[in-house]
């Protein structure tokens, strides 16, 4: 039996950072371990991929409160390690008259940390005309308007997953990848129990982070002696190639939060490629099975949105990944403690919105697994209490 101040379970992109931020505090000077079912690195989970949004701009107070300090961890982390992990690009935000209200609350969101004196945050709101000025190789409809947050931009996902796992691993944090974990025993030392190069093998804690990402239900409903209300899904992510001769692209990343929930993210991954996609384009699926044989959802819909909107896109995809979500009944993780037991933490439920928020996730579990220091941050709208 190894023996640790705090183990933490999942070493996607949340439990990355709850690691890193437990190893860096250096009042405690813990001894920290990272698990992670499958050898590193690996595409299995909801981690992976090249690129990822972060923005300020959403229509709930509480995630646009998080983000200027998730913001600031990620430009420390660049530079404590010299690597590039944030490239800033315009978001554009733009809604029809189903979503004029979340587009107003996004906008409200964004004055309201400027007035907090968020001097990093920068947009304009924009009407029809002011779109088809600023972004002529867009097609919108005289009834779309919109927000573009100039202090966005896009994070290079699998590059600053690796970065934050050597980081921790630097400052003396112990990994290990290929561990399956099988069960949790609570207690005054946590027990953690798990296959590890073939043999039974247990290590023991005396604080618990757990971040499973697709497989929560699995491993957490146990501990939790209830049902979580979570839904795993395969989701389609589409490249689509831009024209030759066509009027390009928007040089911006882009959500539109009509129906369909349609966003993008421009040439970054794949030279001549847009990634462009809808959350619609999913399917439910048992994370062990997601590769089991399957056909990708129809995505007609998407072609439709691009001759209509995106001129200077072909309308057939060029290349089709898939990514796993955990998605919750109102889109919203839930991190929080397991009821009676505070030495046992756990998030989960990101619904394709939690890579950016990593930092704060991480000062999350923390704050829950040591309650006695300052409390940061408002737990309240991600308890698990409000199912």
């Amino acid at each position: 039996m190894e023996n640790f101040d705090y183990v933490v379970i999942g070493s996607g992109i949340e439990g990355s950072w709850t690691a890193y931020q437990l190893i860096r505090d250096a009042k405690r000077k813990a001894s920290v371990l990272l698990l992670e079912r499958f050898p590193l690195p690996h595409s299995r989970g909801s981690s992976h991929g090249q690129t990822r949004i972060i923005r300020h701009a959403y229509p709930e107070a509480f995630h646009t409160a998080l983000m200027p300090q998730a913001f600031s961890e990620w430009k420390q982390l660049e530079k404590d390690t010299g690597e590039r992990l944030l490239i800033p690009k315009p978001l554009l935000c733009v809604a029809d008259e189903t979503w004029y209200g979340g587009l107003d609350n996004t906008i409200s969101r964004l004055r309201e940390e400027q007035a907090k004196g968020g001097n990093e945050i920068s947009f304009k709101e924009l009407s029809f005309q002011d779109l088809t000025r600023e972004f002529p190789q867009a097609s919108f409809s005289p009834n779309h308007r919109g927000c573009v947050e100039y202090s966005a931009g896009i994070l290079l996902a699998d590059k600053c997953l690796a970065t934050v796992q050597a980081q921790f691993k630097k400052l003396g944090g112990t990994l290990k990848d290929g561990f399956v974990v099988t069960s949790v025993v609570p207690g005054e030392r946590v027990q953690v129990k798990g296959q590890y190069e073939g043999k039974d093998n247990i290590v023991v804690t005396g604080k618990l982070a757990i971040c499973p990402g697709p497989w929560a239900k699995k491993l957490l409903e146990p501990l939790l002696d209830r049902k979580i209300p979570l839904k795993t899904l395969r989701v389609s992510v589409f490249y689509w190639k831009i024209k030759e001769n066509g009027p390009g692209m928007i040089p911006a990343s882009y959500i539109d939060h009509g129906a369909g929930e349609f966003w993008g993210i421009p040439e970054v991954e794949y030279k001549g490629l847009i990634k462009l996609c809808s959350h619609s384009t999913a399917d439910e699926a048992d994370p062990d099975d997601r590769d089991k044989a399957f056909e990708h959802p129809n995505h007609q819909e998407l072609t439709n949105y691009i001759k209509k909107h995106f001129p200077g896109l072909e309308d057939t995809p060029s290349i089709i990944e898939t990514c796993m979500y955990t998605v919750s009944p109102d889109n919203v993780s839930i991190i929080d403690s397991v009821p009676g037991d505070p030495r046992i933490a756990f998030a989960c439920g990101f619904s394709g919105t939690g890579f950016k928020k990593g930092p704060c996730v991480g000062l999350m579990l923390k704050q829950l697994l040591n309650p006695e220091d300052k409390q940061v941050f408002d737990m309240k709208p991600f308890s698990l209490k409000r199912f």
